[in-house]
């Protein structure tokens, strides 16, 4: 049965018609941006955008280059993908020059000829140009610190003796505003003070992201609101600390799940079995640390939200389940708070402030069978 209404939509291709949570980033952005669009003749005003993965700096600068066309006649953005090129900056000059001016290229030309061509173009038809490089830190430590287009963007009045220069604004994307110690000093100065930084999304902001997204790519109905909360309770902690695109990737291929299996709706067992999937798995160093009593306590958690497909199994749940394993298997009851206490501290489960408990990154079907092995076995397969 279905469950998606358009995949595309999840994919880190699209760019959403809204960024959240980052009205005040766009602001600052856009302020600087504009003293540049509204000042010709002086250069491009240069700025960085610093975020980690998945945190929406190649949505913020798309969203405003668009904006910024609609609001200024004759202005061009220009996305340059820095990660795509490994050729230097003749490949990457190739790539803006036919893009924005194809008759002024020529695969013959040196990097310094293709810029000087496509400020020329740009004097003559009357166009402004605001460039966007993303990946900027990659490209820097691919090239070691030599021939950037950093020092190229960031002195265009010293490499180039064409005058009017009708290159507005210069965004540079990057995730390590060091650049890897790959830049001398007055590089780093020629990039100036302009820096917008986009922080973290936190768990609530995640959440409103996702629903979104959610709503856009989903059909109605198909993925509960424990889903969402719990992919965005996950992926707001570290080591991904809002990370929106690896968030999506989880639904996407939970999504993919439950259409496998026939169902119509996600649940949040079909995310711990991705995660399960895509990351470390059953933790079996953490199991061998448990004792054989102790292992029932955690097989009673897993098969209880294997069955339930839920985020959380309640006290009261679990120890009507605790006492039919002790049954079935013969095994002794344990302390079951210090137990658990425990069970959290070895990274299996997690505890709310209500009692209830969830698993962490594997699902419970899996998670039982291998206990189940052990306890009637004793060996963890």
């Amino acid at each position: 049965m279905a469950v998606f209404l358009d995949r595309s939509k999840l994919s880190p291709s699209y760019i959403p018609r809204r960024l959240l949570h980052r009205e005040a980033e766009r602001s600052l952005l856009l302020s600087m941006v504009k003293s540049g669009l509204d000042a010709e003749g002086l250069g491009p005003v240069k700025a960085q955008v610093v975020g980690g993965v998945g945190a929406g700096k190649t949505t913020l600068c798309i969203l405003l280059g668009a904006e910024l066309e609609k609001q200024y006649s004759g202005l061009r953005h220009l996305y340059v993908n820095l990660r795509r090129f490994s050729g230097g900056r003749v490949s990457i000059y190739r790539y803006m020059v036919r893009s924005v001016a194809e008759e002024a290229y020529s695969p013959s030309l040196s990097a310094e000829e293709l810029l000087d061509n496509l400020l020329t173009y740009l004097s003559r038809k009357g166009l402004r140009l605001m460039v966007t490089f993303d990946e900027a830190d990659h490209h820097v430590k691919q090239s070691r610190g030599r021939d950037t287009v950093i020092y190229d963007f960031t002195r265009l009045h010293e490499v180039s003796a064409f005058r009017p220069i009708n290159i507005a604004a210069v965004l540079f994307v990057t995730r390590d505003p060091e650049y890897g110690g790959f830049l001398e000093r007055p590089e780093l100065s020629g990039l100036g003070v302009n820096a917008v930084t986009l922080k973290p999304y936190t768990k609530e902001q995640m959440f409103d992201i996702i629903a979104e997204r959610v709503g856009e790519a989903f059909v109605r109905g198909s993925v509960p609101e424990e889903v969402v909360e719990y992919v965005a309770e996950f992926t707001s902690r570290p080591p991904y600390s809002g990370d929106v695109r690896y968030a999506l990737d989880i639904l996407l291929y939970s999504g993919n799940l439950a259409e496998a299996r026939g169902r119509s709706r996600l649940t949040v067992e079909d995310v711990r079995y991705v995660l399960a999937e895509t990351g470390p798995g059953v933790p079996v160093e953490a199991l061998s640390l448990l004792e054989r009593d102790a292992k029932a306590l955690l097989l009673a958690v897993a098969r209880t939200l294997a069955f339930s497909g839920k985020a959380l199994v309640s006290r009261e749940e679990l120890l009507t389940e605790y006492e039919a394993v002790c049954e079935e298997l013969g095994v002794g009851r344990v302390e079951v708070s210090e137990t658990l206490k425990k069970m959290k501290q070895l990274g299996l489960i997690s505890l709310d402030g209500k009692g209830n408990v969830g698993l962490v990154a594997v699902d419970g079907a899996r998670l039982a069978a291998k206990l189940e092995s052990y306890l009637k076995k004793g060996v963890i397969v």
